[in-house]
């Protein structure tokens, strides 16, 4: 299903759409309007059942805020209902985050606002911006106040969705099967347990994922009664039922992969004994207590494999990196022609490009470069992923061309013809399959996602609408980089002037990283869990540094270019 169709199947799903305006949910009386906020996610909401003798008006704000806690299959909401609508209802068929208030029409009670996004039946997020209404069809039953017209699904105000709704990873295969991708998914925080996280895992990626991973887990294999439970020292049990016997070391090895990544998505969680049918089911690495150790298993995630946190960029031509007190260090045998430098993220590979055609030296960091043509002009966006050298430039006729690069000077052009405007820039992440992007679409930038799958191809593009706040959505984008596995630095402007942004990749959050005395045009990150390592340059070579969720600082140095590995 593509993502138009997922979001046009949601919405109406949930509810009926007309014209609003934005807010979040009231708190008291029949017309509210409460300032939404950024405090942070996993706050628990403890909703109760309506009381005896409830105005109108309390009866909607007590639905909407039990539909927080899906306990008991939403046993508090369903309080809220008629006894006929309370059986009819569907809370399962999707969810939908808004902005807005509620108020007094006529005899009855109506929701206004703005939806924000909605989430599918496995948590994943998609930005909807949607004027919103919905009447609950107020009645009187047994002389109490109850809602005969739910809505079909979920509503959650974006401000109890950041309270009780933690973002979780549901990792899958990369189809080298070297590395573990994540896929964001959005879990009630009462809910993020191993079976919940399981149940995921089982219902395999999502439409934009699935070109480019595969799941481990066999078809036919299923979560069995026993469920996963995770005991006091964080190891997971995960019963498992219909799993093959015969598999193979490294499918064994995949799966294990696969679920522990998956379950580390729960606080403490440091290892993975898995049994199907009753069975130990023994797997690749475990330690003599049949546990899978989460610690053997760093080499399928790529941050992992992060060396140095240097900051490296282009001084007066020469390549380099800033030392501790922001001074610059040029690197071993740079030559002052350089126009970008790049440093792969385990710090092996280190290229330089220099020139225009651009000629890229690149080799093993402090060893012996190779120089390769790239036959490109006006050269940009110079990183490594999955150690290639990437690069977007115009190409001998003109037009506009995208290439990586071995370590040996080989060079594979990419397919662009999936994207519906020309490249402004964009960042592989480190397991060189997904694209964050910016295109230039109809003379205006655009941010979104495009998946790379068999190495050249770029599939799938989907535009996401970044929301800064209630009102206001990030618009004319120049630059951006990934700073994790799931968020991404970018240079925008959300009306009140160029920042710097920290998304999610579905654009379930948006966090402006603070005011900037300066205006940049390239930001480079260093990917690592944390995501805490930003930098930018302005156009006449002032670098700035936000590190350790500090304030920025100025660097002593100037520089042409900045990068940090990866």
């Amino acid at each position: 299903m593509s993502l138009r169709n997922m979001l046009t199947w949601l919405v109406a799903a949930v509810m009926a759409l007309a014209l609003g305006a934005c807010a979040d949910i009231p708190t008291s009386g029949p017309v509210t309007e409460v300032s939404a906020t950024t405090q942070g996610r996993g706050v628990q909401i403890a909703p109760e059942p309506p009381q005896k003798g409830m105005a109108a008006s309390r009866i909607v704000e007590g639905f909407l805020q039990a539909m927080a806690d899906p306990s008991g299959d939403y046993q508090v909401a369903r309080q809220y209902l008629t006894s006929s609508a309370r059986d009819a209802w569907g809370p399962k068929q999707g969810t939908v985050i808004y902005d807005g208030w509620v108020e007094a029409v006529g005899d009855g009670m109506e929701l206004r606002g703005t939806t924000r996004g909605v989430l599918d039946t496995a948590g994943r997020f998609a930005v909807s911006r949607e004027s919103l209404s919905h009447d609950f069809g107020l009645v009187q039953e047994a002389g109490e106040w109850r809602i005969s017209a739910p809505p079909q699904g979920v509503l959650l105000s974006s401000y109890i969705f950041a309270r009780s709704y933690t973002a979780a990873r549901s990792y899958f295969i990369s189809q080298s099967g070297q590395t573990v991708i994540p896929e964001l998914i959005h879990l009630p925080t009462s809910e993020l347990t191993p079976g919940r996280v399981v149940e995921a895992q089982m219902a395999g990626p999502g439409t934009f994922l699935s070109p480019t991973v595969r799941s481990a887990i066999p078809e036919g294999a299923k979560l069995g009664s026993a469920g996963a439970t995770v005991d006091s020292s964080g190891v997971v049990t995960v019963a498992l039922e219909g799993l093959q016997a015969g598999l193979s070391d490294e499918a064994r090895r995949e799966l294990g992969a696969q679920l522990l990544w998956s379950l580390s998505s729960i606080p403490r969680v440091s290892g993975l004994r898995l049994t199907s049918d009753g069975k130990a089911y023994p797997l690749p690495g475990q330690n003599e207590k049949q546990i899978l150790e989460l610690s053997s298993q760093q080499g399928y995630q790529p941050l992992s494999r992060a060396g140095s946190a240097d900051l490296y960029g282009v001084y007066e031509g020469r390549a380099g990196k800033l030392s501790s007190d922001t001074s610059f260090v040029s690197l071993s045998g740079s030559e002052p022609a350089a126009a970008m430098t790049a440093i792969s993220l385990d710090g092996t590979l280190t290229a330089t490009v220099t020139g225009d055609p651009a000629k890229v030296q690149i080799g093993p960091s402090g060893g012996a470069p190779i120089t390769a043509d790239t036959g490109l002009t006006q050269a940009r966006s110079a990183h490594f992923a999955q150690g290639r050298l990437w690069l977007l430039g115009q190409g001998s006729g003109g037009q506009q061309q995208m290439l990586s690069m071995s370590s040996q000077g080989s060079t594979t052009a990419i397919d662009l013809s999936v994207l519906p405007g020309e490249v402004v820039d964009f960042s592989l992440d480190a397991s060189g399959t997904r694209a964050a992007m910016i295109l230039r679409i109809d003379g205006t930038p655009r941010f979104g996602l495009a998946s790379l799958a068999g190495g050249n191809q770029l599939t799938g593009w989907q535009e996401i609408h970044l929301m800064a706040s209630q009102e206001a959505e990030l618009a004319d984008a120049v630059s951006l980089d990934w700073t994790g596995e799931v968020s991404i630095a970018v240079i925008a402007n959300a009306g009140s002037g160029t920042s710097v942004f920290v998304v999610n990749e579905d654009g379930s959050e948006v966090t402006d990283l603070g005011p900037l005395s300066v205006t940049p045009v390239q930001v480079t990150a260093l990917p690592r869990p944390g995501g805490d390592s930003v930098a930018v340059r302005t156009g006449d070579g002032v670098v700035l540094l936000y590190e350790q969720h500090s304030a920025w600082q100025q660097a002593r140095t100037p520089m042409a270019w900045i990068s940090y590995p990866g």
